[in-house]
């Protein structure tokens, strides 16, 4: 899978640094405009995959489909990592201009439970050093792997709106704090404390332990549209549509005791890590 990857990589190269002058002589201010970051993935089954992703200076490429800079998976493997591009998988992708705002979407197919890794394997062309960050969509993180690979563990399933590629993180998150998670664990109905509630107050999480049940309750205007629980491996235990309240609840009869919340309101979507305590 690797070396297939490679060939398409050395056939993206010379589409996109060959123009219509006679001699490579002259297509090399072309050739040094181009920017280049390879990754490297393994798959729980270790198979491995090499992403390529090229930055075009003069915008001759875009984030949608390009010919001649974009080179699509010609065998869809079930354990590998693809660039998506309009709903499509592929190993090669060209873009505009460098730009650390922008991110750029994975497709992780997986038929395997277990650690999946990707790794910065080379940057080309960049005058300077620029920050590479996985962002899990799940949980909200950025974790950057310019010096470490980014290790997940996930489940058999397939993953096409979770993993990112990115170049910032906003200010105000940290890859590696989870004092944002609640801990919730109890025997009857437990108001959390302010401490425990999300930081501009929006919410309130409580545990029913009896009944395996999360009441949910909007501290503000807002009312609750939407709640999808998930377990960290990225799959969904229970999900509640049309809500439409400032109050609800949800069944959550799971042996997982670290969950995910994805609470969509009528203003924002707000995700929250959560502990249940031992039943």
């Amino acid at each position: 899978m690797k070396n297939a990857t490679l060939l398409l990589l050395l056939t993206f190269c010379q589409t996109i640094f060959a123009t219509n002058t006679a001699t490579l002589k002259a297509n090399a201010p072309y050739v040094n405009s181009v920017q280049l970051l390879r990754l490297d993935y393994t798959a729980p089954n270790g198979a491995i995959r090499e992403l390529a992703l090229g930055f075009t200076s003069d915008n001759v490429a875009s984030d949608g489909l390009d010919y001649g800079y974009d080179a699509s998976v010609i065998e869809p493997y079930t354990n590998d990592l693809n660039w998506i591009i309009e709903d499509n998988r592929y190993v090669i992708q060209g873009v505009g201009a460098f730009d650390d705002t922008k991110q750029y979407l994975f497709g992780l197919y997986n038929e395997f439970s277990g650690d999946a890794t990707i790794e910065l394997s080379s940057t080309q062309n960049f005058d300077t050093i620029i920050n590479v960050f996985i962002y899990d969509a799940l949980l909200d993180t950025y974790t950057q792997i310019n010096d470490s690979p980014y290790t997940v563990t996930i489940d058999e399933q397939d993953y096409t709106d979770r993993f990112y590629i990115a170049f910032s993180q906003p200010e105000t998150t940290d890859s590696n704090d989870t004092s944002d998670s609640l801990d919730i664990s109890g025997d009857n109905d437990i108001t959390i404390d302010p401490s425990l509630i999300t930081p501009k107050g929006q919410l309130k999480i409580s545990y029913i332990k009896g009944l395996n049940q999360l009441k949910i309750s909007s501290q503000n205007k807002a009312k609750i549209k939407q709640i999808t629980v998930y377990n960290y491996n990225g799959s969904t235990l229970e999900s509640k549509q049309n809500i439409n309240n400032k109050k609800t609840s949800i069944y959550v009869n799971t042996t997982d005791k670290n969950l995910i919340l994805h609470i969509k309101t009528d203003t924002e979507t707000i995700i929250k890590q959560v502990m249940i305590g031992s039943i």
